[in-house]
């Protein structure tokens, strides 16, 4: 196993995710509007839309939209309108009174959260383009066995993260952040969704 290009390979990944984007943003809104479990759920479904943007570029999906273009566009429409929906629900939705009190007891659902987090990550035409570019790029001539561990580890990487960000948002609404705040955090979180859908749909129809 190539040591050096799996060590390359993981740093542009944590650079990448590190980076303030659409699932950022999600989770924050996430942690602030349902929680922690539920927001660790959405990260375990990021990290598996992550693993799903691997396999594609490992099997040439970035091929299929190169000879059948209004696929691209359909499926970054998509994206486009999902996280405009997710801002404008998350600006929309009312306030809850004493927010940080009420934020933890909130019911587990992790096949929608879940879902959400799997969403949000695989309609994001950009991730896609972004894998793409590193399997066609550096991963092309390794096995099949080193690009399955480098999209596993992607997918543990990528959770791990997002679960790591919403149990620090959790410990802030517990003893930093009343309610008020939080809802002017997940406003905003919501307001950069918005952007990012637009700034998205530009991307593929220009």
């Amino acid at each position: 196993m190539n040591i050096s290009l799996a060590l390359s390979l993981a740093f542009a990944h944590l650079v990448a995710v590190i980076s303030p984007g659409p699932d950022f943003f999600y989770i924050v809104k996430s942690s602030f509007e349902k929680g922690f479990m539920n927001s660790a759920s959405s990260a375990l479904g990021i990290g598996f839309g992550v693993f799903l943007q691997c396999i594609f570029a490992i099997v040439g999906l970035d091929y299929l939209y190169q000879k059948i273009p209004s696929l691209y566009s359909i499926v970054g429409s998509i994206g486009a309108g999902y996280l405009i929906y997710l801002g404008v629900s998350g600006i929309m939705s009312d306030p809850i009174e004493s927010h940080h009190k009420n934020l933890q007891n909130q019911p587990l659902n992790f096949t929608q959260s879940f879902a959400g987090g799997l969403m949000v990550n695989i309609f994001n035409i950009k991730a896609f383009i972004f894998f793409a570019s590193l399997f066609s790029g550096l991963v092309i001539n390794t096995s099949f066995t080193f690009q399955f561990f480098i999209s596993i580890y992607f997918f543990l990487a990528t959770a791990s993260w997002f679960i790591f960000l919403s149990y620090i948002l959790k410990l802030g609404s517990s003893f930093i952040l009343n309610g008020k705040i939080q809802r002017a955090i997940m406003k905003i979180s919501s307001s950069f969704l918005i952007a990012i859908g637009f700034g998205l749909g530009v991307y593929v129809w220009t």
